[in-house]
This record gives structure tokens, sequence and C-alpha cells, in this order.
């Protein structure tokens, strides 16, 4: 396993921004940067050639102002939250609205405009990125979080958050990556996805949960077999069946040459389909985010994020590469 660590840039601060990269004996490479703990590339090698299958930039300056948060680590808590003052077993705190009153991605505390310090570790037949950071925000009690991107020669990331807080808190972190398998600035419509689930969130005209659960059957919400995204725009909350068996989620190109699963041990996968210039209504980005259900603290029933004081909590993600030639 390939271990290579260079500078990525420096921050106004003069702090500088590290590319940790991990490189398998398939040639797969992960490379992620200090700056949000951000994942910033995933590549395959076919046929001699690199392949991009993340939509991402290859300078610092673009994620210094990525308002779509573009492979960044969310947290504390990733997706909206409908509510901004908490009690949470004799912990209060106030956290300060920026998406329509409510707080989306932890709003101004995030774990993704900060850098974070990295060390890597080579295992032999995998390697991972280690990144740590101490946070003491708006959130309730001081809150040392460890990000972990493990790869493997068998072509399996795993990339694991851990959390320990000095009070009562909230713990519901998630990476915010957007996959194109087929290249940046193309339309991602004939991409295939399968989920896991018979239910989705139903959400009111700002994008926050109802408390609702709604069937997917007969719905454009219905990806229990694979198929076409489509012309459909999705910035969406899936229910992943607690009895699946398989993964939670499947990304197949076009041509059926590739496909990427991803699974966590979580109960929820938001999905959102996305064109990062914003300049055309064809979409060029998919965002898998796995994670327990969003605003899941609000409404009974869609999991638990409170991190009891003291306690560590762990959650991990998992994704495959899968190639045609490796069948």
């Amino acid at each position: 396993m390939k271990v290579v660590e260079k500078d990525f840039g420096q921050l106004p601060d003069g702090k500088v921004v590290t590319a940790f990269t991990l490189e398998n004996i398939k040639h797969t490479q992960i490379t992620a940067i200090s700056y949000g703990a951000t994942w910033q590339s995933f590549s395959v090698e076919r046929d001699g050639v690199k392949q991009e299958l993340l939509v991402q930039f290859d300078d610092l300056a673009a994620y210094l102002d990525n308002p779509f948060h573009f492979g960044n680590t969310i947290g504390r808590v990733g997706g909206r939250l409908s509510k901004t003052d908490y009690d949470i077993n004799g912990a209060h705190f106030t956290l300060t609205p920026n998406d329509h009153g409510n707080v989306l991605h932890s709003g101004i505390n995030g774990f993704d405009a900060v850098n974070w310090h990295g060390e890597t570790r080579n295992l032999g037949t995998a390697a991972e990125i280690n990144f740590t950071r101490t946070f003491d925000d708006e959130f309730a009690g001081q809150l040392a979080a460890q990000v972990t991107y493990r790869l493997d020669d068998e072509d399996r990331l795993d990339i694991i958050f851990s959390g320990v807080s000095t009070e009562n808190t909230l713990f519901n972190p998630m990476t915010h990556v957007y996959f194109n398998l087929v290249g940046k600035d193309q339309d991602i419509s004939q991409h295939k996805l399968q989920i896991a689930s018979r239910q989705h969130l139903e959400v009111d005209n700002h994008m926050i949960p109802t408390g609702n659960v709604i069937d997917n059957q007969n719905t454009k919400f219905d990806f229990a077999h694979l198929h076409a995204l489509g012309q459909e725009h999705y910035d969406d909350a899936w229910v992943l069946d607690p009895s699946r068996q398989g993964e939670g989620v499947g990304l197949t190109s076009p041509d059926e040459s590739l496909t990427l699963t991803v699974d966590s041990d979580r109960n929820g996968v938001v999905v959102f389909t996305a064109n990062p210039d914003d300049s055309s209504d064809i979409k060029t980005a998919l965002a898998i985010e796995m994670q327990t259900l969003p605003d899941a603290v609000n409404h009974e029933g869609f999991g638990d994020i409170v991190l009891p004081a003291n306690e560590t909590k762990t959650y991990t993600v998992t994704y495959q590469i899968k190639k045609s030639e490796d069948k």
C-alpha cells in the first residue's frame, strides 16, 4: 500500500492544508485533505487510465468557497435540525439558524470549515488516514472527534467517525460526497440507482421532515430495483430497510461497467442531485449521504443521535468498487 503526503495549499491564517493519498495494489487511490477532513479524490485505474469517481476540485480556493460542501465531513450533525434550542439530559445549548430559521449541516459550527490534524498509517494490505480535532462551539460539551479513511487492496473504503464529549450533546456526522461515474460535468440522468428502502421521509417546503414516513412504492422514490435516475431532482431521505440483504445503496454507470455500493451502520441515506456551477438544469453530481435520519432528535422513531457525556460513539460507512473486468 502506497502512502503519500503533500501540501495542498495555505489558509488565510497561514496554516498549511495537507493532502493525504492512499493507493492500493490495483492502483485505486483516495485522497483526503486536512481542511474539513474532506474527501478530495477517489479514482480507479481502467485500461491503464486513471478515472475519477468524485465531483471534486484540485485547488484549495474552491474548497474555501464551497456552498455545496463537496467532499466535506459534516458534523456535529449532518442535515437539517428544525429547532435551535435544546435541553438534552441536563445540557442546554442554542444554535444559530442558517437556513430559513433552521440549522443546516450544523450551521456556523461545522466540521467542514476548520483544518484538522492528519496522520497516516500503513497496515500492509490496507492503509488509513486519521484526522483528529477538538470542537468547543455552540453545541454542548467539548467534543473530541476523529475521522478515519481506510482503503484496502480489495477496493473497499471505510470512513469511520468517532466522538466523545464532556457533556451530553448531538452527534450525527456524515460525508457530503458527490459521485459521477462517467466524469465531471457529465449528465448523471442515466446512472442507475438502487436503494434498499421501502419508505422515505415527508418534508415541508423548507425540506424539514414533518415526522411522517411515506411508502416508496409507485412513487419517484422507489429504487427497490436498479433503474436510471432520470430527470427528477432529489434532496430527500430514505429509510434503509433494517432487514436488507446486501448493501444499502448501489450506483452503477450507464454502461454497467462500474458499480459503487455503499452501506453503513445507520438507518438513513440522503440523496441529492446537483449541478456545481448552477449554469444548467442538467444534473452532473449525485450526493449519497449515509447518516441517521435527518432531524432525528425531534422525531420519535427516527433514531438516536444523542451522544452521552464521556461515552464514545463510532459509526462506519463502507464504499466498495466493482469493475466489470474484476468479475
